[in-house]
């Protein structure tokens, strides 16, 4: 049985294009993702009129030129939503009996399909379907519920500073190997951070920092395509609301011989002095830490293109790009590792000290605008056709031009549509 290391990539080969094959992963895709020239194809004439651009980009890859970070194709707000329901799409292949699988493409009991148009960002969306309100499965789940955690932890920032205080990022890490299995490696780090928190020196340092709370954040990245291959590598990264002006030479180097304790007594390997904790100030934190800001970090880490390793959706999105077989295993992997796994931890009472209120992911998925404005309504046949040419993206790029654009696109519903695609109700 081969490891997942050893699976292979499944890539397309452009020269089958002759005969007009599709990749298997292609059938995920949007028909603007898989280009102009298909989407006349996949999508109707219709639908071509009205993109009028091929929806990929040959534009060369942004990289920060101070931090080396691999920003990505530039995009519009347009061909960020493509990718959202692209990766959606590709996840619900993954994750078939999933939440996400389901994820706006079923509809809410006794609703219809409505296309709305939010008053203030003139951006359209739907109601009436289910959500799945995965930040770990779903990418537009995930965009939608990470960006409003990031608010919230902004907030909190800022509130902090203007009282005085200060703000600092703690990163707790391990050493990791290939083969080390991702839910053991949690469960590890999980049980070290627990000893590491309750240790009487390590609260003691803490109090020495007029530490009032924190916010800590799981993320994980994998390192596949390193030159050397170590796996899964979860981490914590911790927001510390503490006093102004701290020397944090000496608090890293207290806390890490901490931190080394703790990993030992939870069974994991020790990690050294100088990798496995890391304490730098808010406003100076290193690398893109300090050119995104403390709070995209914290919030978006398993959304974003890592530079050291592939994070989770950029497994999702080799998947789907190149129906990379062994990526895809990694994402499933990490999907069904994180399910149920909080994204952010506040400690007790820092949300009411802040006046920040309290939504679960769900909440904050199924959130709509109140002063949204009705653009119009999908019949479940239309629906069925949008699903099967996987047209969810573009019907909302169409509404964001008005309702006759969608209009004249779905004048194009076969009389009697197929039924391959079911429409269930919750």
């Amino acid at each position: 049985m081969q490891s997942l290391a050893e699976a292979p990539s499944c890539v397309v080969s452009s020269q089958v294009t002759k005969r007009k094959k599709i990749s298997p992963c292609e059938t995920n895709k949007p028909a603007a993702v898989l280009g102009a020239a298909r989407t006349k194809e996949d999508a109707t004439g219709a639908a071509a009129g009205f993109l009028g651009t091929n929806a990929k980009s040959s534009a060369a890859l942004e990289i920060d030129p101070e931090t080396g970070e691999i920003l990505g194709v530039p995009k519009t707000a347009l061909m960020a939503r493509f990718e959202r329901f692209a990766l959606q799409s590709a996840a619900r292949k993954l994750l078939p009996d999933s939440r996400t699988a389901k994820c706006l493409r079923l509809r809410q009991k006794g609703r219809d399909i409505q296309v709305v148009q939010s008053k203030e960002h003139k951006t359209a969306s739907y109601k009436g379907l289910q959500t799945c309100g995965s930040v770990w499965a779903c990418s537009v789940c995930a965009a939608k519920i990470s960006e409003r955690r990031r608010v919230e932890l902004k907030a909190a920032i800022e509130r902090h500073l203007a009282n005085g205080g200060g703000v600092y990022l703690l990163t707790l890490t391990n050493p990791h190997h290939f083969g080390d299995q991702l839910a053991e490696l949690l469960a590890g780090q999980a049980k070290a951070l627990s000893y590491f928190n309750g240790d009487r020196a390590s609260r003691k340092v803490f109090a020495s920092m007029g530490c009032i709370g924190q916010i800590r954040a799981l993320e994980t990245t994998h390192g596949r395509l390193r030159r050397v291959n170590n796996g899964w590598h979860p981490h914590y990264h911790i927001v510390l609301f503490a006093a102004a002006g701290l020397d944090l030479v000496a608090l890293q180097l207290d806390l890490a011989v901490r931190w080394i304790s703790a990993c030992t007594k939870a069974g994991l390997k020790a990690p050294s002095i100088e990798h496995g904790l890391k304490l730098d100030p808010g406003k100076l934190a290193a690398d893109y830490v300090a050119k995104w800001g403390l709070d995209h970090e914290m919030t978006k880490g398993h959304i974003k293109k890592a530079t050291d390793g592939e994070s989770p959706f950029d497994l999702l999105r080799a998947y789907l790009a190149n129906c990379d077989k062994q990526a895809g295993a990694l994402f499933r992997q990490f999907a069904e590792t994180f399910k149920g796994k909080r994204q952010l931890f506040w400690s007790p009472g820092l949300k009411k000290l802040f006046q920040i209120g309290e939504m679960t992911d769900e909440e904050l998925a199924n959130q709509q605008d109140d002063k949204a404005v009705l653009l119009g309504t999908i019949t479940v046949d239309q629906w069925r056709y949008i699903l099967k040419k996987e047209a969810r993206s573009l019907v909302l790029e169409l509404a964001e031009q008005g309702w006759e654009a969608v209009s004249r696109f779905l004048a194009s519903v076969p009389a009697e549509p197929p039924v391959a695609v079911p429409i269930r109700q919750a």
